[in-house]
């Protein structure tokens, strides 16, 4: 099976400065900023960084990319683009109303009996790092749970049929899927008396992130890769080895994985073999439409399908 053919960019200053700086650069140092000038009355600013995350991390892959044939079609692009508009524009307005009506509930639900520990009196940016940890207990133990339960298997499958990752498949979901995935962090997050502010900061995080989660750019970590689950470590994510598949199941950080065994970076990036499960078998939609049916059509991808087979 082939394995991803990466670029060796020698000693080049600038190339080296693209590797090292770029994650920093277009994520970590926007988000610094934002926990200084959060605005819950001024939700077009958010959405802006998010897009401007996105399109740099594409523009990245053109300038500094990780594996070159992972920048050519895969026959995916109009269907990561219903993606893009359809499943992440919709679902984000639904988890917008569900977030912060089961944020406001259960806060009130946490007033009533005394149970909040959370440091308000803190400043904003300690809250949004604290923030990011509390939520992503939440958020790792539902990435795992759709992994190893089969039939919450069938509607995350629809993440991992991507022949290849880049900048543009990070919202490639089911539609229950990316609905149900942001309630994983907010209930942790309001049961520890959290405000709406740090539980906007901590989407904004995922929405700054997930791009670059995702990127073919050609970026490293460094000892970074213990905090941040980049996509040095989510490619293999989206292995079609089990092993390597069923792993890195952080959203935004990498803690948990290495605290609960679960991380897994292999020494040499090109060892990874086939990405996703398409690349198996031809019978996993590849169109919206379809991957939106698939978990109520499962039973057609029996027999050899590797959808089955990376299942529990």
């Amino acid at each position: 099976m082939s394995t991803a053919q990466i670029i060796d960019y020698g000693h080049s200053p600038f190339r080296a400065a693209i590797t090292w700086l770029a994650y920093p650069l277009f994520v970590l140092l926007p988000f610094a900023w934002l926990t200084f000038h959060i605005d819950l009355e001024r939700p077009g600013l958010l959405v802006a960084f998010a897009y401007v995350s996105l399109l740099t991390a594409g523009l990245m892959e053109w300038l500094h990319p990780f594996a070159p044939k992972w920048r050519r079609s895969h026959g995916d692009l109009l269907t990561d683009l219903a993606h893009q508009v359809l499943t992440s524009l919709l679902a984000q307005t639904l988890r917008v109303f569900l977030v912060v009506g089961f944020f406001l509930l259960v806060r009130r639900t946490a007033e009533d009996f005394a149970i909040l520990p959370w440091p308000a009196h803190w400043p904003m940016w300690g809250q949004a790092i604290l923030g990011l940890e509390v939520a992503e207990f939440g958020d790792y133990w539902r990435h795992r749970l759709f992994h190893e339960w089969p039939l919450a298997w069938r509607l995350h499958a629809v993440h991992h049929c991507s022949r290849r990752v880049y900048f543009f498949n990070a919202n490639r979901f089911h539609f229950i899927d990316a609905c149900l995935a942001s309630l994983a962090g907010a209930i942790p997050l309001a049961l520890c008396g959290a405000s709406l502010e740090v539980a906007a900061l901590v989407g904004l995080f995922t929405s700054l992130h997930g791009p670059w989660q995702h990127a073919n750019v050609h970026y490293r970590l460094g000892w970074l890769n213990w905090v941040f689950s980049g996509a040095e470590l989510h490619r293999w994510h989206h292995s079609t080895s089990i092993r390597e598949c069923n792993s890195n199941y952080g959203n935004n950080l990498i803690v948990f994985d290495a605290l609960f065994g679960t991380r897994c970076l292999p020494a040499s990036p090109q060892d990874i073999e086939q990405i996703g499960l398409g690349a198996y078998d031809r019978r996993f939609p590849q169109t919206w439409w379809r991957q939106q049916l698939l978990p109520f059509r499962w039973k057609t991808l029996r027999g050899n399908s590797a959808a089955e087979s990376l299942s529990r």
